[in-house]
């Protein structure tokens, strides 16, 4: 396809299904998105101690984010440099030495070949320090956060963030010890749709009183038997929020796709006794101004374009893969605010379970309606039309917008962005 056959693909408030169900489309995102951006590798807590491995894939690339003796962190691409066999078979783990299965290679944790089964059968200028596993070119961190970006050049990770720096902020700065750490593993699903589908969902808040009436409903006993709703009694129905409170919340988008919206009435109440401690733990570390501060900040989802998500108060974040076309897998990790009260972590991890687990019925409907939805485009293509909200955006004073919480403003930047990135030009920075 040509520039101009792809933009056409995007018009304002209108997008074509291609660009949701074509294979050659999915291609093209994998060169000139996810091989260009900033992609998240993992957490710094994940991997604490020199040696200490994560097996990961960045934009379909295997690879393995290791530890070094030094304290910094490569990502090496977990391709043996002899036949193309993953060299690391383990999820995680603690190791001095990759070796390949297949035929014995061994490489250092920097990457270095230091093994060599049958080292006399090749030639004497056979060069061992020639054969290293490759490196991603560029890895950095921002407050434990770690990302890399297979590109040897482009923005660094700060001007790529933009903004959204402000999405770590808000979870690391909750924590009285001025840090967060990921624990207890993750949850793992997958869905049989395209990518963006999960994207723009984790910013609409138009959906869930309808893909999510009947979870609600089930939470809900004594509104089983009311059999005729209007649209704000759905909304009511929906965790408390009208319309008029969904609203209020709202919708901010930046250039580079990044985005995120206002919070719903979510959180539980804490034990009285727990949060008298959290909270003076908190303004012993910041005092009582800044504390108040850090606190007043609501998001419920915050996006990083193109594949992150983060719900700071929440203490949880999304990982997307793009796989096929057709096929994404999401990981959601949970974190720890280090030096607050345990009933903290436990409600974080009552959360991530609730919304993400196999057992989560909010979950299954979404999953569920991307799959009906990558199937209906696939057999009947056709226009999408993002336009509600259109005509309300209001400039903000970061080179963004803002809009009800309603709004599809989130959707149409990230298809702005989208397709900056699929005709070959750089983004705006954010």
């Amino acid at each position: 396809m040509t520039d101009g056959e792809i933009a056409a693909l995007v018009q304002g408030d209108r997008v074509h299904s291609r660009v949701y169900t074509d294979p050659a489309i999915f291609a093209r995102e994998q060169e000139r998105i996810f091989r260009r951006v900033w992609l998240y590798l993992c957490h710094e807590s994940q991997i604490a101690a020199p040696g200490d491995f994560l097996r990961t894939r960045l934009a379909g690339v295997p690879v393995i984010a290791v530890r070094q003796a030094d304290g910094g962190i490569k990502a090496l691409v977990n391709r043996c440099t002899h036949r193309g066999a993953e060299v690391c078979q383990h999820e995680s783990g603690r190791a001095q030495r990759f070796r390949c299965p297949y035929h014995g290679w061994t490489f250092a944790a920097d990457g270095r070949l230091v093994g060599l089964p049958l080292r006399a059968g090749y030639a004497p200028g056979f060069q061992m320090a020639d054969h290293g596993l490759a490196a991603v070119p560029r890895v950095a961190a921002y407050r434990g956060f770690v990302f890399a970006s297979l590109a040897p050049d482009g923005p660094g990770l700060a001007d790529y963030l933009g903004p959204m720096a402000s999405a770590i902020d808000d979870m690391v700065d909750r924590a009285p010890d001025g840090a967060v750490e990921a624990v207890g593993g993750l949850h793992r699903h997958a869905f049989p749709g395209n990518w963006k589908l999960q994207m723009e969902n984790l910013q609409d808040y138009a959906h869930p009183a309808f893909a999510h009436e009947s979870s609600n409903a089930a939470a809900r006993p004594d509104e089983r038997e009311r059999v005729e709703l209007d649209e704000e009694d759905i909304m009511a129905a929906n965790r408390g929020a009208d319309i008029a409170w969904i609203e209020r919340a709202g919708v901010s988008a930046f250039p580079g796709g990044h985005s995120y919206i206002g919070a719903l009435p979510l959180q539980q109440p804490m034990p009285p006794e727990a949060e008298r401690a959290y909270l003076a733990a908190l303004r012993a570390r910041h005092g009582e101004a800044r504390a108040n501060e850090i606190l007043a900040v609501q998001r419920h989802v915050a996006i990083v374009y193109p594949t992150l998500a983060f719900q700071s108060a929440l203490q949880q974040i999304k990982v997307i893969v793009p796989v096929r076309v057709d096929y994404t897998e999401v990981y959601v990790h949970c974190f720890r605010l280090k030096g607050a009260p345990p009933e903290y972590h436990r409600a974080a991890v009552t959360f991530v379970n609730a919304a993400n687990s196999p057992a989560s019925l909010i979950l299954t409907d979404d999953l569920e309606i991307y799959g009906r939805a990558q199937q209906a485009m696939t057999e009947a293509p056709g226009w999408l039309r993002f336009a509600c909200g259109t005509g309300r955006d209001v400039a903000d004073n970061r080179g963004g917008a803002k809009g009800p919480g309603y709004s599809e403003l989130a959707m149409r930047n990230q298809f702005a962005t989208w397709s900056e990135y699929m005709t070959g030009r750089m983004p705006r920075a954010a």
